[in-house]
């Protein structure tokens, strides 16, 4: 019930305040049932919030970073809002082992492959976790670009500004151990295909260290199958 207002009440907020400029696209890629991996870029504090509202699902849990959890009133908070703590930067097995069984039970798992908020406003290096999980599972993944999120609310600001905020979702696509030929495909390698598939549905402007998507769909040839 709680996550169900909270969830509303950010679409709420969303649609009211950034009425007109506030847009979501291809919504319909979303699957509505099953386990899913959830990947956004992360550019802006609005990120974590706005995902999980305007997914399709009621069923979905997010990875934050531990820090959020230190203090009481923040912990309740985040905790209401279906997130869980993960240390960043370490194989955190009390995280790992809690997005298995959250994706085993057919839920969705919404976490940011970077690890962290790109202050930059462009994509940079992953961390190998989310190529990880999404191997290790064998479960869908599903590409979200967010623009505009930075500029509605730079770290610092309390109060949003009325700009142009876009979430695109991309189609689902499976991340596999190894490719045709038997070859193994690193986590590294699989964390780049989510990337890439991120930048594509980003401006150009937005790909940062993914600009040349074509190079590097030939780099990972092989590694990314329809989902």
């Amino acid at each position: 019930m709680i996550y169900a207002f909270l969830r509303g009440f950010m679409r709420f907020m969303t649609g009211t305040y950034l009425a007109g400029v506030f847009h979501v696209e291809d919504l319909d890629n979303v699957p509505r049932s099953g386990a899913l991996i959830v990947c956004p870029n992360h550019f802006g504090t609005l990120d974590p919030p706005m995902v999980p509202a305007f997914l399709p699902r009621s069923d979905s849990w997010s990875m934050a970073k531990s820090e959020y959890f230190r203090k009481t009133w923040m912990r309740a908070l985040f905790k209401a809002y279906h997130a869980f703590s993960v240390v960043r930067h370490t194989a955190d097995r009390t995280a790992l082992r809690h997005s298995f069984d959250l994706l085993k039970a057919g839920h969705v798992l919404v976490m940011y492959p970077e690890g962290t908020r790109v202050e930059s406003g462009v994509l940079g290096a992953p961390e190998p976790g989310a190529g990880f999980i999404a191997q290790k599972s064998a479960c869908p993944v599903l590409p979200v670009a967010l623009t505009g999120t930075a500029e509605c609310l730079p770290k610092g600001r309390i109060w949003p500004r009325r700009v142009p905020v876009m979430v695109r979702f991309g189609k689902p696509f499976m991340v596999p151990q190894r490719r045709a030929s038997g070859e193994r495909i690193s986590h590294g390698e699989a964390s780049d295909a989510i990337m890439v598939a991120i930048a594509e549905l980003l401006p150009p402007d937005r790909r940062g260290r993914y600009s040349d998507v074509e190079g590097w769909r030939r780099r990972l040839e092989g590694v990314v199958l329809p989902g």
